[in-house]
């Protein structure tokens, strides 16, 4: 379960990863030769447990040419595997595995976690995994430990037990090139580099390959920059499918990585046998659209889409084999194809009769000059998903396109099947020529478009501070008035329980109530130390989910965050969303209700965040001046709201949120919660506009490349408010990208807040 968990958020992140794409080159099918290495992350651990001698004896047996293992030191000196610093999540093992010696490190079920077929397997020796691996495989070593003792270990471990040439060190500083370059001499070294700026100075240092994270390639100066200087781009995948590979290889990698080597073997070994078929696509397009639109082979079991894990089931016989263009599923209105050459598209259209596979406006294919070829000859894996008595099948049909002329505004969820030349076309049964051809029809008018269009700014000309702060003021009262529900009568905060003792801190619960109503919950972590100064405070808001992922679940993407804070000194306060535990009253069920009046669920969080800072700022212990308010994603919504609305606030960390509501939500609406589209907030309140009202006071941005809202959205708006902030008389924003993951980066927001409203002691 952990693999697979762990396999779905690798395929997310490449997926995600696609849609900073704009252009491919040509020429991929090639690109499938220029890959020279394949390496199996961590043995084949989608198939067998990871860094385990079964998934290194499987990963061999694939096909991959290297393997990747961690290596560790155990409490007695002795290298062993291990990816996790600690035992939990890959052993039944608890705690740091260094603190066991090698013998109680082999007592432990390495296998368990993954499936009860693989119970007692062991965690291997380095010298066990050199061994089996010995004339069979290269082996890339990650070094998880720094220092000459560890270093001279795993040389003199390499020399007794494995082959030099075929072990590849994986090198994290320039300095640890330079060591290993002296130690082992005759071993290649892959530089896997902190930051895109030390391309040049691993390359000096003198590492073969360098390795680019897939979200740093959105910058094709960073390729370029690999190949100038004379080294090997390496690159990470992990499902190793045609969706996830087929961009990675427009990017001419030397070696690719993988969870999965045996899916990544057959992808490129199938990208090998249909290359001249696919160049066939090269002669007749001379160009493709906006959006990432590929080369790929219809056939039973292929990709249907970038973007999704559906696969084409059933296909006529005669259009199996053939060339045709891969996009993201919903993004088909956004494809556009020019033709060289007379040529022919086969789709597949009105899937079940669903209108994201059919024209608007009722009108059918026939309408445009598509030609029905066969009613109902296509099934893909996603109808597993539908029910009801109509068949589940897409109809396919052809269209005419002559040179010149240009394939564009098909249904969002059109599926490409084939590609080929007139003289190909006339062999496919049920094919006339002549009897079809694109008709332009007027486009219906575009409300999302509409909504979509680029707009500046909500923000006035000002002249100096004065000017800025009371546009500030008439804005918070504006959105007090629009945005937050208005509970009527008094208001009563009581503590409830009884405190909860942790190792470091103290855990309180408090109810609020309404009129004698409880309306929400929040949670007070007071340190264990004695002091006599008030405490900087941090406010944590929860994202969507349990409570208890803010406050004890470390393992959820909120990371217990309250609790760590907390637990470093800080005195905390955490806000229990309404609607997201068991009960009768639903968020979305709230949403629906409150929308009626103009509301929506976020009405009631705006609400209750201001009757908690209220309290926050009339605690004894709080220091008034030193209160900071972090989340992600919904909680970091409502950080950011919480500091834009109440100016005592004095820092900020917004995690997983920031970009335009209106891009983000708009264009890419289906990695969003529907509760997102709040009521009233645009065009006045959106993101940027929102942490304007935060200016001049410090602010962070933290965005992955899985988050809701995507680093080069994230930056895009940062650059647009970052002049104003300054004008405002405020520092720029801080922005940092954290690996892939949609989580909170606890590490970012500790420095932050030591940075801003200081350490506790």
């Amino acid at each position: 379960m952990v693999a697979l968990m762990r396999l779905i958020l690798y395929t997310s992140v490449t997926c995600l990863y696609l849609l900073h794409v704009s252009s491919v080159r040509a020429d991929t099918p090639n690109a499938a030769h220029t890959v020279h290495q394949i390496v199996a992350h961590r043995g084949a651990s989608t198939e067998r447990p990871e860094c385990t001698l079964v998934a290194l004896r499987r990963a061999i047996n694939t096909g991959a040419t290297a393997v990747e293992i961690d290596v560790r030191t155990s409490r007695d000196g002795k290298l062993f595997l291990l990816h996790d610093s600690t035992l939990d999540r890959t052993t039944n093992g608890k705690g740091l595995a260094s603190h066991l010696t090698l013998a109680e490190l082999k007592e432990l079920d390495a296998g368990s976690w993954f499936h009860a077929k693989y119970k007692n397997e062991r965690i291997p020796t380095l010298s066990e995994a050199l061994e089996l691996c010995r004339g069979k495989t290269d082996v890339l070593l990650d070094l998880k430990e720094q220092g000459a003792t560890y270093a001279e270990a795993v040389v003199q471990e390499v020399r007794d037990y494995g082959d030099p040439k075929r072990v590849i060190i994986g090198v994290r500083s320039v300095e640890q090139a330079r060591q290993f370059r002296k130690l082992l001499p005759m071993s290649r070294q892959l530089g896997l580099i902190p930051d895109p700026q030390q391309i040049k100075a691993f390359a000096k240092a003198g590492v073969e390959t360098i390795r680019l994270w897939p979200k740093w390639l959105s910058d094709d100066s960073l390729v370029e920059q690999i190949h100038r200087v004379g080294v090997q781009l390496h690159l990470n995948g992990a499902t190793g499918t045609p969706q996830e590979i087929l961009p990675l290889l427009t990017h001419e990698p030397y070696s690719l990585l993988a969870d999965d080597p045996a899916t990544l073997v057959a992808t490129l070994s199938e990208l090998k046998r249909s290359k001249e078929t696919l160049s066939l696509l090269d002669e007749l397009v001379v160009q493709t659209g906006e959006t990432t639109t590929l080369k790929w082979i219809s056939r039973n079991g292929a990709q249907s889409f970038l973007n999704r894990e559906y696969k084409m089931l059933e296909l006529p016989e005669e259009l199996r084999s053939q060339p045709r263009f891969v996009f993201d599923g919903g993004s088909g209105d956004r494809v556009v194809l020019k033709f060289k050459k007379p040529s022919v598209i086969f789709a597949a259209m009105e899937y079940n009769d669903t209108g994201t596979w059919s024209f608007p406006g009722g009108r059918t294919p026939v309408d445009h000059g598509w030609r029905l070829l066969r009613k109902e000859a296509y099934r893909g894996s996603s109808n597993t998903n539908l029910g009801g008595e109509k068949p589940h099948f897409a109809s396919i049909y052809y269209c005419e396109y002559d040179a010149g002329q240009q394939l564009s505004g098909l249904p969002p969820w059109w599926l490409c099947l084939a590609v080929m030349d007139q003289k190909s076309a006339e062999k496919i049964p049920g094919f006339k020529f002549g009897t079809s051809g694109p008709v332009e029809i007027a486009a219906s008018f575009s409300y999302e478009q509409w909504a979509n269009r680029d707009r500046p700014l909500a923000v006035p000309q000002f002249k100096n501070a004065e000017q800025w702060a009371a546009w500030q003021d008439r804005q918070r009262g504006e959105f007090r008035q629009r945005l937050v529900f208005p509970y009527q009568g008094e208001t009563k905060i009581s503590e409830v329980n009884d405190a909860v003792e942790r190792e470091k801190f103290v855990q309180q619960e408090f109810e609020v109530k309404s009129n004698g109503q409880n309306i929400f919950r929040f949670f007070r972590l007071t340190p264990k130390f004695e002091t006599s100064k008030k405490l900087p405070t941090v406010v944590c808001f929860m994202g969507h989910g349990k409570v208890k992922q803010v406050l004890e679940d470390r393992e959820s993407y909120q990371h217990a965050c309250a609790a760590q804070f907390a637990e470093h000194g800080y005195l905390v306060f955490a806000m229990e969303n309404v609607g997201m535990e068991p009960g009768r009253d639903r968020h979305h069920e709230l949403d629906r209700l409150l929308r009626l009046d103009g509301y929506s669920w976020y009405s009631l969080l705006f609400a209750h965040q201001q009757i908690l800072l209220d309290h926050v700022f009339s605690d004894q212990e709080v220091d008034s001046k030193r209160v900071g308010v972090t989340g992600v994603s919904t909680g970091g919504l409502l950080a950011l709201s919480a500091a834009a609305f109440e100016p005592r606030v004095a820092a900020t960390s917004v995690q997983g949120i920031f970009g335009s509501m209106r891009v983000s939500f708009i264009r890419d609406r289906n990695r969003h919660c529907s509760c997102g589209a709040i009521p009233g907030l645009l065009p006045y309140f959106d993101l940027p506009e929102m942490a304007l009202l935060v200016a001049p006071r410090q602010i962070h941005f933290s965005n992955a490349l899985a988050d809701g809202f995507g680093p080069a959205e994230a930056k895009r708006c940062v650059n647009l408010i970052t002049p104003l902030y300054l004008k405002a008389g405020g520092a720029s924003p801080e922005f940092s990208e954290p690996p892939g993951r949609h989580e909170y980066s606890i590490d970012a927001a500790l420095k932050f807040f030591e940075n801003t409203i200081g350490t506790p002691k």
